[in-house]
């Protein structure tokens, strides 16, 4: 069935989708509506609606609220490591100082491996475990292009209403505002390496470490893409 354009909607970025997905989860998991949250928490009702849906990253101190009351660690939700140049001024990203996001619900690991200093591309390594998937619906990114390769494993590609099944040594590229998703289809885990090109206006030239179908809405990821 075709998607609807007027039912675009666009998170900051593919890891606060997943954030908010995840938040959402603990949230019905321990049986709280959003009103009981936004009051044990002093977070507005608004905002944890925009929160869970991928539409703004929290702050610090909602995090940490939140992180509180589900009885789980910051590091457990983001598991997002520091992106420190050292002496290198920000041209070598040394190993163990990637930025990582584990997606549970979606059985989806991402890790950035962009040096500091690039301001222009991204480099990023998707580990997905069988069933693994970006998601239930088509989405778009507001990146130029993005090229990826299949390590291991089997990627199903879907690109508008094409799907394509990739497999070890396979490789791929879209542009970023071509509607798509992708799922693993095997039973065993695939990896896939993406390379993905900016505007240098769009992606900071240091950026800070970040707080990574069918369905009716095509989501809209930005910085810290995922592909």
């Amino acid at each position: 069935m075709a998607r609807s354009a007027a039912a675009v909607i666009r998170p900051k970025s593919l890891i606060d989708l997943w954030l908010g997905a995840q938040l959402r989860q603990l949230r019905k998991r321990q049986g709280l509506s959003l009103a009981e949250v936004s009051e044990a928490c002093n977070v507005s009702l608004g905002m944890l609606s925009q929160i869970e849906r991928g539409l703004s990253a929290p702050s610090l101190r909602a995090l940490q609220a939140l992180s509180r009351l589900y009885g789980v660690s910051i590091d457990a939700l983001l598991r997002n490591a520091g992106q420190d140049g050292g002496d290198t001024d920000g041209h070598v990203l040394r190993a163990g100082l990637h930025r990582r996001i584990d997606s549970l619900d979606r059985g989806v690991s991402k890790e950035v491996y962009t040096p500091p200093r690039s301001s222009t591309l991204d480099l990023c390594r998707a580990v997905l475990a069988p069933g693994g998937a970006s998601g239930d619906e088509l989405f778009v990114t507001d990146t130029h292009e993005q090229v990826g390769l299949v390590v291991r494993g089997e990627l199903d590609l879907w690109i508008g209403q094409r799907v394509v099944r990739l497999r070890s040594g396979d490789s791929f590229c879209y542009a970023g505002n071509e509607p798509r998703r992708w799922c693993n289809p095997g039973d065993t885990e695939t990896e896939v390496i993406w390379a993905i090109s900016h505007s240098a206006s769009q992606v900071p030239a240091s950026p800070p470490p970040s707080p990574d179908a069918g369905g009716s809405s095509i989501p809209t990821d930005q910085q810290g893409e995922s592909p």
